[in-house]
């Protein structure tokens, strides 16, 4: 298959989400004046993955994921919600300078934009995705970038999709596709549009679900081999 558009998605694709995530809420818990553990982050991080699945089914708006993320968190936690919207605009300053890269990325963006065209499909928060992308150096690789915020509708969605398609112009569905780490905004969202998919998985998580990647892979190296 000849693939000429490549959709990224950009956390833990492209750039090393996790890491911003720890070190953003690491700080603001800091400032808050509470200490931190790895405990926190663990319940943060399953609050979080918990509200954007809602947010990707049209359940809850992106607002919404995120102060509840942080209210379902310290609830369990048996925290005060004194400080919960205080935490939540300092976790998302922090995170604006969230600039770890996956590994071999720019190595592999440096190499597909001179023979594809690439674009970013994400679901963030459009100043902090723009921050970030801008710090890390990776914005240079990319014609445009396509945020849920910005569109109206998340990923899957299949007008999320349809809305990039309009703006790319001239699109051929079947010289698409999407590469991402996630399988029920990523994955689903390419299915939903038509297009082939490439599963980004690392850590070798298991896919319970019912969908069937195009593609998996485990190092953004591997993705040269299918696209060129």
């Amino acid at each position: 298959m000849t693939y000429n558009i490549l959709l990224f998605d950009a956390d833990n694709t492209i750039l090393d989400f996790d890491k911003s995530e720890e070190q953003a809420l690491k700080w603001a818990f800091r400032d808050i004046g509470w200490k931190y553990s790895q405990q926190m982050l663990q319940v943060y991080r399953r609050n979080n993955v918990a509200q954007w699945q809602l947010f990707e089914r049209g359940c809850i708006s992106k607002s919404e994921v995120l102060i509840n993320r942080f209210v379902e968190t310290l609830k369990e936690l048996n925290m005060s919600l004194e400080h919960v919207q205080e935490i939540s605009n300092l976790y998302e300053k922090y995170l604006m300078h969230g600039f770890f890269i996956v590994p071999y990325a720019e190595e592999v963006l440096g190499k597909l934009q001179h023979t594809h065209r690439l674009y970013v499909v994400s679901n963030g928060v459009v100043s902090i995705q723009n921050s970030r992308m801008k710090g890390s150096g990776l914005d240079k690789y990319f014609i445009d970038r396509f945020v849920s915020e910005e569109i109206g509708y998340p990923k899957p969605q299949k007008q999320y999709f349809e809305y990039c398609f309009d703006h790319i112009g001239d699109v051929d569905k079947g010289e698409i596709l999407i590469i991402g780490d996630s399988l029920t905004s990523d994955i689903q969202g390419g299915v939903n549009a038509g297009i082939d998919t490439c599963w980004f998985n690392p850590t070798h998580a298991v896919n319970s679900s019912i969908l069937v990647p195009t593609y998996e892979i485990d190092d953004l190296r591997k993705l040269l081999d299918i696209v060129q």
